[in-house]
């Protein structure tokens, strides 16, 4: 009879289901496998042989630690600046990123191979400008803001909209060669850089709207980071398929493939966070199905 009411207790007790955590990849953690991850890709990404598939997990991890970044500066009452400085990341990294295709295709053509390496120059004059800002943002003879660790913030954002930019180029382009980003045709008579606006928006949507979305006083970093890869893979869904038309359907397919089952698990582990999370769920329909 014990052995009976002990497995049926066994029985009884729920599966345990594995969630992803980012307790172990704290800010800086994440931060610091972000850049040599995505520092590392950007370099290689000049090579038009290396798969959009690799470009496109890049890609998320850097929307990924933007998000974080995002969610650590504007967490302290910024409101509606949450979009501002999302936007701000994209536009430091729009900037970085043609300075340093630039100068990286440059160096390239007079020096050979290890002339790529003039891409850091681009993400690092960010890097600066980035941090300079949070300085102005912060200093009490400027603005005077007053936000804990927003120098840094800054500069994350800056960085991480850089390499975000340059990634997304190579992925249309085949490569961030400048002259092949801002000249050579890839659609008729259309460069890859006519789809910066596009780009732009896709890059500066992943890091603002996670934070944007969850803001509150139940905000929590797990739920909101789960929100910024779906959107990554949202990312790589679109720009496979821009890239299955100037690349072809053997670059681009992959990265869709890619970027499809990543918004597929992450959308439906966000939605069971907010659901498990919250205090009532009104409402049937798809999202209602899907926590049930």
């Amino acid at each position: 009879m014990a052995e009976e009411e002990t497995k049926g207790e066994e029985e009884k007790k729920p599966k345990e289901e594995f969630k992803l955590s980012f307790d172990y990849f704290n800010e800086t953690r994440l931060g610091i496998l972000a850049l040599i991850v995505g520092v590392i890709i950007t370099i290689a990404a000049y090579s038009p042989s290396l798969p959009a598939l690799v470009k496109g997990i890049g890609v998320m991890l850097v929307i990924l630690w933007g998000a974080d970044s995002v969610r650590k500066t504007a967490r302290y009452g910024l409101g509606t600046g949450v979009p501002s400085i999302g936007v701000l990341a994209v536009g430091f990294g729009l900037v970085g990123a043609m300075t340093g295709m630039a100068i990286g295709s440059a160096v390239y053509d007079m020096i050979g191979p290890a002339g790529i390496l003039g891409i850091l120059i681009g993400i690092g004059l960010m890097a600066v400008i980035g941090y300079v800002s949070g300085i102005l943002a912060n200093g009490d003879k400027f603005i005077n803001m007053k936000i804990p660790g927003l120098e840094r913030g800054m500069m994350e954002l800056a960085v991480a909209g850089t390499l975000a930019i340059i990634l997304e180029c190579s992925i249309i382009g085949g490569t961030w060669d400048a002259d092949t980003i801002l000249r050579q045709p890839v659609l008729g008579t259309v460069p890859p850089v006519a789809f910066v606006a596009l780009m732009f928006i896709m890059a500066g949507f992943g890091m603002l709207q996670p934070l944007n979305s969850c803001l509150g006083a139940d905000e929590r970093r797990g739920r909101t980071l789960l929100m910024a890869i779906e959107i990554g893979g949202i990312n790589c869904i679109i720009l496979g398929l821009i890239t299955v038309m100037t690349l072809g359907a053997v670059q681009g397919a992959s990265l869709i493939v890619l970027g499809a089952i990543v918004w597929v698990v992450f959308y439906r582990a966000y939605v069971k966070a907010c659901l498990e999370e919250s205090y009532e769920v009104v409402g049937t329909g798809m999202i209602k199905t899907l926590g049930g």
